[in-house]
This record gives C-alpha cells, structure tokens and sequence, in this order.
C-alpha cells in the first residue's frame, strides 16, 4: 500500500507538471518540479497513514 501513495504521488503531480511544461513550454522543469513535489505527497501520506 505504501508503495502504491509514491507511485501515484509521482504519476499524478508529473502529468500534472507535464500539463504545465505543455501549455507554457518551461523546458521540462514542471515536470521535475511535479515529480518530486508528489513524491513529498507520496511520502508524507505514508507517514501519515502508518504512524512512523
């Protein structure tokens, strides 16, 4: 279950930062800027949910 917030941590907020690179054509920085923005998301919801 864990792994599963980070992967979708990840897919989620890179396609969103896709999206973003898309409509004003950044370079790609959006798209690492998503990705590692859902992989805090990722992690802190598994901090969360398992009480670590």
């Amino acid at each position: 279950m864990a792994i599963s917030y980070l992967i979708a941590g990840i897919a989620v907020w890179g396609f969103i930062g896709w999206l973003v690179d898309r409509w004003f054509d950044l370079g790609g920085v959006p798209i690492g800027i998503g990705a590692i923005v859902g992989a805090a998301g990722g992690v802190y919801l598994v901090v969360r949910r398992l009480g670590v």
